[in-house]
This record gives C-alpha cells, sequence and structure tokens, in this order.
C-alpha cells in the first residue's frame, strides 16, 4: 500500500540551505566507492545533512545509518533523483506518514537499478563516445578554443543537471513514477547515440583526408563516406540484419578502409 501523504504535494520543495549540503556532498558520491556495496557510503553520507535537521534520538539516527549502509549502486549523473526521492520519504515519515516496511529500501533499490540503466546508456554508451570524438575532430582542425569551450559547457551541464535533479527527485517522491514513464529517455538515448556514430564518421574521413596522399575529390569522397559509415552502419545493426549481411557490410567496409590507408605506406 502506497501512504495517501507521499506524492500529494508534487511541488514540496527541499530547502535550499539543506539542499545545498546535500548536493556538495553528492559531488563526491563515489569517492568511497567499494566492491561490496559499491555507493552505500556515499548514500549515506549525502543523506546525513537530513538526518541532523531531525531531533537527536541515538536510538533512530542508528537505525537510519544501518537502514542505507546496504548495497546501492547507480549511475552518478542521475544519482540525486534518487537521493532526493529518499529524503522526500523520510521527511514524509518524520512527519507521521506510514510507510510500508521496507518501502525506503525497495524505492532505493528499485530506482537505483533504474537509472542506472538510462544513465549508462545515455551518458557511457552515448554521450561520452560523442563527445570524445567531438574533441579529436577540434583537435584534427586546431580548434583549441572549441576543445575548452565544449568540455566547460559539458561540466557546467552536469553541475546544473545533479542540482535540478536532487530537487526534483524531492517534490516528485513516489510520483517519479511518471518521470521514467517518459519516451523523451530512450528518444535521448536514440539520438546522442547517433551523434556518436556521426562524429565517428567525420573524425574516421577527416583523418583519412589529413593522412592519405590523396586528391581534393579523392579526400572529399573520403570523407563522406567516413560520415555514411558513422550514419549507415548503426541503421543497417538497428534493423536487425542477419550477422552473415552485417560481416558481408564489415569487409566492404575493411577492404575500402585498407586501400584508402595503402598510400600511408608507399
Amino acid at each position: 500500500m502506497i501512504p495517501q501523504s507521499c506524492g500529494k504535494d508534487s511541488q514540496k520543495k527541499m530547502g535550499l540551505a539543506l539542499r545545498l549540503r546535500i548536493f556538495l556532498r553528492t559531488l563526491v558520491l563515489q569517492a568511497s566507492w567499494n566492491s561490496q556495496r559499491m555507493q552505500n557510503l556515499g548514500l549515506l553520507s549525502a543523506l546525513l545533512p537530513f538526518r541532523r535537521t531531525q531531533p537527536l534520538n541515538i536510538s533512530e539516527d542508528r537505525l537510519f545509518c544501518r537502514r542505507y549502509y546496504g548495497f546501492f549502486n547507480t549511475n552518478p549523473y542521475f544519482a540525486n533523483y534518487v537521493i532526493g526521492g529518499i529524503i522526500r520519504l523520510e521527511a514524509e515519515k518524520a512527519e507521521g506518514a506510514e510507510l510500508p516496511i521496507g518501502m525506503t529500501a525497495t524505492y532505493r533499490d528499485s530506482l537505483g537499478r533504474t537509472f542506472a540503466s538510462l544513465g549508462d546508456q545515455l551518458f557511457w554508451l552515448g554521450l561520452r563516445p560523442a563527445m570524445i570524438m567531438a574533441l579529436c575532430l577540434m583537435g584534427l582542425h586546431n580548434w583549441q578554443n572549441g576543445v575548452l569551450v565544449l568540455v566547460g559547457l559539458f561540466a557546467l551541464g552536469q553541475l546544473w543537471l545533479r542540482w535540478w535533479s536532487l530537487g526534483r527527485g524531492f517534490s516528485l517522491g513516489l510520483d517519479i513514477v511518471h518521470l521514467l514513464r517518459s519516451n523523451h529517455w530512450h528518444r535521448a538515448i536514440i539520438w546522442v547515440g547517433r551523434v556518436a556514430m556521426l562524429m565517428t564518421g567525420l573524425v574516421g574521413g577527416f583523418f583519412l583526408t589529413r593522412v592519405s596522399s590523396v586528391d581534393l575529390v579523392a579526400g572529399k569522397s573520403l570523407l563522406w563516406s567516413g560520415v555514411a559509415i558513422g550514419v549507415g552502419l548503426p541503421l543497417l545493426i538497428r534493423k536487425r540484419l542477419p550477422g552473415e549481411g552485417l560481416m558481408v557490410v564489415a569487409l566492404v567496409l575493411s577492404l575500402f578502409l585498407s586501400f584508402a590507408i595503402w598510400p600511408l605506406g608507399h
């Protein structure tokens, strides 16, 4: 049974001072990462500022620490959704709401796994490769300022995401399930992956035009071939072609790249 008090006020906000203290601690969520319980110590450390706002009670404090000493692991960029939601449940409990036994642990574990999957696909498998290829592309063009700007924008963007998701997780509480139902997550994952492949194709094409002793027309052909590889290959894979078909495509691409780079050794 879901407590009625949780989620009935989706506009409920966390105090600014408390939010800031928790936010700063979440920046080092993985500082105490361990192979047995992953981010559990980082989670507990992030939750302690909230616990300190409650009346001193040794027994309750011990139960609180024991409750969040268990296994916890999620994507660090999305972890604040979970942390904000946990604080909302604890705040509701402190105000007298009756939570089912194990509710906070279930909330922590289920959301941790969900955001781990979404975050790994969006950041580790999509955004990070796209950024690496974009930085390589800027390096090939000698755009040092562009490299600094892109890295700076990512740093500021992830800080904003951590701050915003902490407040959003708290305001939603149990209603965060509605946020997870949105199709925007999977659309973002798909498009970031496409951008990563496009950047890879551009880097490959530009690299070949730089290192190969070819004329301008052939160089442009190599460039656009790289773009076609970056865009077309993931589309072919998405169509779930037979493995034999993908092997033929890979063979053609490998022969093309081999002959393109052939002038380097001769």
